[in-house]
């Protein structure tokens, strides 16, 4: 029973509260006062609703602190930036899956490769021996990889899909830049 009573009360309240914003029709208006002057519950919530405008219209309107819109307008820009954040995050691991399946592999082919000559009696010997040996070896394990990376460029260079990848990775390395670029956010100075 009481939420039927409640129910049947709800219109008043809500022209209660636009007689307190001024945007209530004369008869609404009238029809509230004619409620009011007999139900007890309604007058209570009248008077509450009443003080409380008061005391709102009494006091004067405090001006927001110096600097409030450049904070609100930052903390807009900061929320806008999250999403942002999140890719650039996502773009820049990837970015370094793709470095380290290209360097891994490599490195580790080297540091193996270093092993396995190292393992060599003879390798183990001259290396032992004196820095004179240590340098040849450098010297001739950079002489093999200027070999090979002539043997892979004669091999490659005139191969059309060696031009091709390169051309793709170039572009990839472009697109990849630009969305970079585009997920870090302005900073536009205050």
């Amino acid at each position: 029973m009481v939420e039927d009573e409640s129910m049947n009360h709800k219109p008043y309240h809500e022209w209660m509260h636009a007689v307190l914003d001024g945007a209530i029709a004369p008869a609404d208006r009238l029809a509230l006062e004619a409620h009011l002057s007999t139900c007890a519950n309604c007058q209570a919530a009248w008077a509450s609703l009443s003080s409380v405008q008061r005391l709102f219209k009494a006091e004067p309107m405090v001006a927001p602190r110096p600097g409030f819109n450049g904070r609100f307008q930052a903390r807009l820009a900061q929320r806008s930036s999250r999403p942002r954040a999140i890719w650039g995050a996502l773009a820049l691991g990837l970015g370094a899956v793709a470095a380290s399946a290209l360097v891994v592999p490599l490195g580790l082919g080297l540091v193996f490769s270093t092993v396995r000559a190292a393992q060599q009696p003879a390798t183990t010997l001259a290396l032992l021996a004196s820095a004179s040996a240590v340098f040849v070896f450098l010297s001739t394990f950079v002489d093999a990889l200027i070999i090979a990376a002539r043997a892979l460029a004669e091999a490659l260079l005139p191969n059309p899909l060696t031009w091709a990848a390169a051309v793709l990775a170039l572009a990839l390395t472009g697109v990849w830049l630009y969305v970079m670029r585009k997920l870090v956010p302005e900073v536009k100075p205050q």
